[in-house]
């Protein structure tokens, strides 16, 4: 009998208590979906002020492969991601945002093409819901990367991502690392990237916790910091 192929999908939230009984509902339907695959789904949560944490307590109560994670202090997305590498099991890392902008539908795409040998698996928004200014500066962003690092792919950025475990084995982020991720594993550490159309959705409940301003402010210069350490090697196996 084939081995199934153990799935890790990763879940951070900070302050997601309106989104986080859909989400889980709609991670549970996919997973059900997928029988020739096992999954693991890790929530882990960066310090949330609101009710967030007690609610996936009580919806995983009863799921054995479902499970939660406090973090002792406030380490942004890249701390749970750190977290994450060190907890996973599974073969494969799967990341889906926690504000329901992205669609666990199109988790079966970036499964099915990590099945298929994909080292990376980007999702591409082919129907965009952030502002003008927001998609030029994703645009500049995606410029830049082809500019600097001379690597071809219609996109460099998005929340739904899937990675083979190999290529972010004892890999350590740095704080706001985990928004160039693709590029730090590509330009690192030998990794192919490659891309899948998926659904982008307004956000119904929340805020942003990064919004334009933190964008326009901050993300040229996490950019070339990001670069700096690529060209020292520190994201080197």
């Amino acid at each position: 009998m084939t081995k199934k192929l153990l799935i890790t999908i990763v879940v951070p939230f900070f302050n997601e208590q309106e989104n986080l009984g859909i989400l889980f509902d709609k991670i549970c339907s996919f997973i059900k979906s997928r029988s020739k695959e096992k999954y693991e789904v890790l929530f882990i949560n960066d310090c949330s002020t609101d009710n967030s944490a007690e609610l996936i307590k009580k919806l995983i109560k009863k799921k054995s492969n479902f499970f939660f994670y406090d973090l002792k202090k406030r380490s942004g997305q890249s701390g749970c991601f750190n977290f994450a590498f060190k907890k996973m099991k599974g073969d494969y890392f799967i990341r889906i945002d926690s504000d329901l902008q992205d669609d666990p539908k199109d988790l079966t795409q970036i499964v099915n093409a990590l099945k298929k040998g994909k080292d990376i698996v980007l999702g591409v928004r082919k129907d965009r819901k952030h502002s003008y200014i927001l998609l030029k500066i994703t645009e500049a962003y995606d410029s830049f990367v082809r500019f600097f690092f001379k690597i071809k792919s219609r996109s460099f950025s998005c929340s739904m991502l899937g990675i083979k475990y190999k290529f972010i084995r004892k890999l350590h982020l740095k704080n706001c690392d985990h928004r160039f991720l693709p590029l730090i594993l590509v330009s690192s550490r030998g990794a192919k990237l490659s891309t899948v159309n998926v659904s982008h959705h307004q956000r119904l409940f929340g805020k942003s916790k990064y919004n334009i301003f933190k964008k326009l402010v901050f993300g040229f210069f996490e950019f070339f910091r990001v670069y700096i350490r690529i060209k020292k090697g520190e994201y080197d196996f």
